[in-house]
């Protein structure tokens, strides 16, 4: 052993299929996902099989730690096991409760460890045994994570993952590859839209070779890359991904009725000419240079005036409702978001830092909060008067968060209208739209001829 390898050892994962420790968390992480974003749809349930077939889900990785946490919270019958990286692993404590939450290490080449391959072998070795049992696995075959609405190159894991299932036992043929895709309508905000999609089974017994009894993985990246994409928001060309990036947001993905028709359109995109990038690349600028991405998001704005979102007419007298619901939890709540800001450098960790505090402060909070309060209620401490104000702040801060997420829409459109008054900001939304549905309607008249 070499002298890294006894300065990091190497813990190895147990082999189990649940852990209580996970059953425990699933309820506070189902709680805090559900809060934090607005759960537009679930679509492609009938797609998923028998929770008791060995599954291996695919996704896409834009938002850090929230992405395993929103499938989880949102997947219910099997307990997902997840690699992370695994320095975070050698303090006990940390490990114990890592491995309690079905997570296990992966190295990686900044670990600088001469034996990194064989540890990750291993760990391997161990996703096949624990699917062998019948656990369900969670993996990002992008290899990290990356706030951008694009699907990139695929890394090969998940191929080394069927093939070290299929060396165990030949019965880990009836493995599922189920692909999903994570839409966020803006995954640091509070009360934003989020859509899950999930496919069909991703088909690999063709590929198994007669004679190695393996899978090339080209061949099976290949068809993961495309199940992935066609669940998922993938702008391309990247060169330009900022000049398209409002149109694909003006969409608005997360609330596609039709998805198949959106997807194809956002498609589309990436056979648009270098040429008239450029020209699209233009009207962006100009649109930017009035004012109207400070002024309003293109969520808002929609794709013309027509698009903005009306308000409901029990909008406003459920106010009060919302207000005297959420009134205890909101200091807590904007002393989260303060902190965010002052802590947290990635923007990809801006959610999951809100939704950790939020799973298991934010009880705590109410509890201590509930004693004074139920003394108010009661004149005692203690007793029914605190059960009655935690279960006031749990209920209330329910509704109040949903009515936030409306009143957002409502702020949203008020943005929207705004820009739509002014003539030069009008007129530079719409210049940028028409450059690229021009540029689509071209390159349909091509394809037609």
């Amino acid at each position: 052993m070499t002298s890294d390898s006894r300065t990091k050892p190497f813990h190895e994962p147990p082999v189990q299929r649940r852990h209580v420790g996970y059953g425990l968390a699933l309820p506070l992480v189902r709680s805090g996902v559900t809060r934090f974003h607005r759960i537009e749809r679930i679509e492609g349930l009938e797609h998923l099989g028998d929770a008791q077939v060995p599954t291996i889900f695919v996704a896409n990785h834009q938002n850090g730690l929230m992405d395993p946490l929103v499938l989880s919270s949102l997947y219910g019958p099997n307990q997902i096991h997840w690699l992370t990286r695994a320095d975070i692993f050698y303090k006990r404590v940390a490990r114990t409760m890592l491995f309690s939450f079905n997570q296990m290490p992966v190295f990686r080449q900044r670990d600088k460890l001469s034996d990194a391959r064989q540890r990750n072998e291993r760990v391997f070795e161990i996703c096949a045994e624990r699917l062998n049992i019948g656990a369900t696995m969670g993996l990002f075959p992008e290899g990290n994570h990356r706030a951008v609405k694009s699907l990139r190159m695929l890394r090969r894991g998940v191929v080394d993952m069927v093939n070290q299932s299929i060396s165990l036992s030949p019965d880990m043929k009836r493995l599922r590859i189920q692909p999903v895709g994570i839409d966020y309508e803006e995954m640091q905000g509070f009360r934003r839209r989020l859509t899950y999609r999930i496919g069909p089974a991703i088909g690999f017994l063709d590929l198994i070779n007669p004679e190695t009894g393996q899978i090339t993985p080209g061949e099976l990246l290949v068809r993961i890359h495309s199940a992935m994409n066609d669940l998922m928001v993938n702008i391309q060309p990247e060169s330009h991904y900022d000049d398209l990036l409002p149109y694909v947001q003006s969409l608005r993905t997360t609330e596609a009725q039709d998805w198949s028709k959106t997807r194809d359109l956002i498609r589309t995109l990436g056979r648009i000419s270098e040429e008239t990038l450029d020209g699209i690349r233009e009207a962006h600028l100009d649109a930017k240079k009035t004012g109207i991405f400070d002024a309003s998001r293109p969520e808002d704005l929609g794709q013309d005036p027509t698009h903005v979102r009306s308000t409901p007419w029990w909008f406003w007298p459920l106010a009060p409702i919302a207000i005297i619901g959420g009134m205890a939890s909101w200091p807590f709540s904007k002393f989260v978001e303060n902190q965010a800001k002052k802590r947290v450098k990635d923007p990809c960790f801006t959610s999951t830092f809100k939704v950790s505090i939020g799973m298991f402060l934010v009880p705590l909070y109410w509890f201590a909060l509930a004693w004074p309060l139920g003394w108010i209620l009661t004149g005692a401490w203690g007793g029914m008067g605190v059960l009655a104000a935690y279960l006031f702040n749990l209920i209330g801060s329910r509704i109040s968060g949903w009515w936030y997420g409306h009143y957002l829409d409502w702020k949203g459109s008020r943005k929207a209208r705004s820009v739509y008054a002014q003539p030069h900001q009008a007129s530079a939304w719409k210049n940028y739209l028409n450059s690229i549905d021009q540029a689509l309607q071209t390159n349909q008249h091509s394809a037609r001829s």
